[in-house]
């Protein structure tokens, strides 16, 4: 009886320890329209969250978007995280980005695209099946926050 509960209580610590501490990840993109016809070449500008189970000590180690390798900084963001429909005409409706939670929300800030996500790796496998994947780093081990599909915000009028 000793033996078993001994055995089950490490199986079960072992279950705990080995669960992902990122919970969701969401990733947005809002194009700019030209207001000259034709002038098709205006950035997009993308949006990426990942909610991490509260006081996980966390660091980024990269991102690959749409099989571009990028470095990335986390800034942690209140939740909700809420962003006007309309930047171009202020008329007060929102969309939620993030809903509200009670674990830690994380904005993924990125630059210039590095390259392509590199040949081999673990990301470059789960970015044939994924727009985003984020590189998490906790502690000594690796995780992943994954989005299918990128969802489009109302494109912004570039000014």
């Amino acid at each position: 009886m000793k033996r078993s509960s001994v055995c089950c209580l490490l199986v079960l610590a072992t279950c705990l320890m080995a669960q992902s501490p990122v919970k969701e990840t969401f990733a947005y993109s809002r194009k700019a329209i030209a207001g000259i016809p034709g002038n098709d070449s205006l950035p997009t500008s993308y949006f990426i969250y990942v909610i991490i189970q509260r006081g996980t000590l966390i660091s980024v180690g990269g991102v690959c978007l749409r099989g571009q390798r990028y470095g990335g900084t986390l800034q942690q963001v209140d939740s909700p995280v809420l962003s006007p429909h309309d930047v171009s005409v202020p008329t007060g409706a929102t969309d939620t980005l993030v809903k509200r939670t009670s674990d830690d929300v994380y904005q993924i800030e990125f630059g210039e695209p590095s390259g392509p996500c590199p040949d081999g790796s673990a990301e470059a496998k789960l970015a044939q099946r994924y727009e985003v994947v984020v590189s998490l780093k906790s502690g000594h081990a690796n995780w992943y926050g994954l989005v299918t599909k990128i969802v489009p915000l109302h494109p912004a009028a570039a000014m």
